[in-house]
């Protein structure tokens, strides 16, 4: 066939020739085998990778869409506030007690476990009573052990016993305290106290003296500068009548400014404490222990069925926390292989 071996010479005549240099270059990788080239174990993994991305992908969207669920399930709770379960309203206690007055930083009256958000007063220059009501249930028998846990936990927060009463027989007890703690460790108080017992109800109540304080502390201030006028009065007076009257009215004015001083000191020490209305209620005592061979019931099949579920999920869950970080590696690493393979090839067709 004539014209195939004309269009045979005339595509040899015309094909490009490489370049000396890159062709020696060639024959010599060639004679050692390409020894440069990533070795077969290099790429193996990535090309496993590459075969099963649909795979890996698939098991990463499941595992962001369960750590989804248990955000939503159980989102993180903030400061306690308002009343819970049971609904007592609280009810504020008046100021006593001996102790010695704290500053302690009061807190936000809508949420009282978080901080205090006033533009005009300062977070420390605040006067909040702070008040919280809490109704636990116990065995008859166990009222009297909770109710001694329930003033240690006091003790230990720095606050005091105001008033206890603890009434108990073989069918029916009962323990009404009247816990005093700094107010700064209400929220941690009634954690401790709330893990003695079952809750029944539990409220918290706040109230602003602020502006009560501040009107105490300007009639003391009131009440010095009119002292200061009677001694300036009383050391310009000419006669003796003039200064008994005088000494009297300064008499009166240091009783003014003594017992507007201890009006305040009762507010901050009413501010300082927080009072916490504990209730004890004694249920029927601690059911007898189950006889030896008793039936397992169909509610302890689900409540056990239930409980290897949840270990279940555990357990693919921290699965998942740390396969999913490796595929993300080997993902990245794979396509990295891939583009440097192509820049390898790249080169070598530019070279050519």
């Amino acid at each position: 066939m004539p014209d195939l071996y004309d269009l045979e010479a005339l595509v040899r005549a015309t094909r490009p020739v490489p370049d000396p240099q890159w062709a020696a270059r060639l024959d010599r990788r060639v004679a050692r085998r390409f020894p440069d080239a990533a070795p077969a174990w290099y790429l193996a993994p990535f090309a496993l990778l590459r075969a099963n991305l649909a795979p890996v992908g698939a098991l990463a969207g499941v595992a962001l869409v369960a750590v989804a669920l248990i955000a939503v399930a159980h989102p993180s709770s903030g400061g306690v506030s308002g009343s819970s379960s049971g609904g007592g309203s609280m009810s504020a206690s008046g100021s006593s007690g001996s102790a010695a007055s704290k500053a302690a930083a009061p807190r936000n009256l809508a949420n009282p476990g978080g901080p205090i958000e006033d533009a005009g007063v300062a977070a420390s220059d605040r006067a909040v009573r702070q008040d919280a009501q809490l109704t636990l249930t116990t065995p008859v028998d166990n009222v009297s052990p909770v109710s001694d846990r329930a003033i240690r936990v006091a003790d230990r927060l720095g606050g005091y016993v105001q008033s206890s009463n603890v009434s108990a027989t073989d069918h029916h007890a009962f323990a009404s305290l009247e816990l005093k703690v700094p107010s700064a460790q209400l929220p941690d108080a009634l954690a401790q106290l709330s893990r003695l017992a079952h809750v029944k109800a539990r409220s918290q109540a706040a109230e602003d003296l602020t502006d009560q304080r501040s009107a105490l502390q300007a009639a003391v201030r009131d009440a010095r500068a009119d002292r200061d006028g009677l001694r300036k009065r009383l050391a310009a007076a000419t006669t003796e009548k003039e200064r008994a009257a005088l000494r009297s009215q300064l008499q009166r004015a240091e009783h003014r400014i003594v017992v507007r001083q201890r009006r305040v000191a009762a507010l901050d020490h009413e501010v300082s404490y927080a009072t916490i209305d504990v209730t004890i209620a004694g249920t029927r005592r601690h059911a007898a222990p189950a006889a030896h061979g008793s039936s397992w019931t169909p509610g302890d099949a689900l409540h056990d069925a239930g409980r290897v579920l949840e270990v279940s999920l555990g357990v693919a869950l921290v699965v998942l926390a740390v396969c999913v970080p490796l595929a993300l590696l080997g993902g990245a690493a794979a396509l990295a292989g891939r583009l440097v393979v192509r820049r390898r090839r790249e080169h070598a067709l530019d070279m050519a």
